[in-house]
């Protein structure tokens, strides 16, 4: 079988992933692999698709290492994407941890991604999150890894009663797509139900219920570009805990709070 003319893969190790070429999973899980610089047009997995689904994280089958997954969204429907793998169910939650890495002088944490994909819908999650220190970072987003389109809540430690709603198109960074509200309590202390709508036309954030921000797709219109800056493509839901803190870039330092307190023994958690 003949490679593509862009492939840096061989047939063996056909799936391309940040540079480098492997057969697993972890490689070839559409999102993940990049399908020009692969062997072949077929060697990145297919999407999966949307689903109607609901996980209550309840069997220690739904979030299962990635290297372990076998293809079916049906029968795991969370995939741990990093190793070490800091993602567990514990009593009737999903629980993402970030501890501390003494090699790198920061935090490793966890991302968690859906295994179905998802192209417009309406995602929900009731989530505590890890805003109990400055530097943590916690996420909940849909995001196409190889296009850069996204959408996102994110809290930061600094700011334990603050949520941020963000969206990206193709990756371009525009401070102006970020906005922030006061929720009136702390995110760490208790559950919250955030809701990401996403149609072809609008995007709503929305918090317990209440709507707290809405994006049409017709008031991102770029003239410059002649491109609505709209998110658009397929991608995925995760989760995520990151040290923004020790980050190692100063806009990322002063927006999460720096540095990220730690010990030894200290380990960030964030529960779904």
């Amino acid at each position: 079988m003949a490679a593509s003319s862009g492939s840096t893969c061989t047939e063996s190790a056909p799936c391309s992933r940040e540079g480098y070429c492997n057969a697993g999973p972890s490689f070839c899980l559409w999102g993940l692999c990049n399908e020009e610089k692969s062997f072949n047009s077929t060697s990145c997995w297919p999407s999966e698709g949307c689903a109607n689904q609901s996980v209550e994280f309840d069997s220690s089958a739904d979030v299962i290492a990635i290297a372990s997954y076998s293809g079916n969204p049906n029968s795991n429907p969370f995939l741990s994407i990093f190793e070490p793998n800091n993602a567990a169910i514990e009593d009737g939650k999903l629980v993402l941890s970030m501890t501390y890495n003494s090699d790198e002088d920061k935090g490793f944490g966890a991302t968690v991604d859906a295994a179905h994909t998802i192209e417009y819908g309406r995602v929900s999650a009731r989530i505590k999150t890890a805003a109990v220190a400055k530097g943590t970072v916690t996420a909940f987003i849909i995001r196409n890894d190889q296009i850069g389109d996204e959408i996102d809540f994110e809290w930061v430690g600094k700011e334990p009663d603050v949520v941020e709603t963000n969206f990206f198109y193709h990756d371009i960074l525009d401070y102006g797509n970020s906005k922030y509200f006061n929720l009136g309590s702390d995110t760490s202390a208790d559950y919250h139900d955030y809701t990401i709508d996403w149609s072809p036309d609008a995007i709503k954030w929305i918090v317990d219920g209440k709507t707290l921000r809405t994006v049409n797709r017709k008031d991102t219109y770029n003239s410059d570009t002649k491109e609505y800056h709209y998110p658009a493509a397929a991608g995925r839901v995760g989760f995520s805990i990151w040290d923004g803190g020790n980050a190692g870039a100063e806009g990322t330092e002063e927006w999460a709070g720096t540095p990220t307190p730690w010990t030894p023994s200290t380990v960030y958690k964030m529960y779904v």
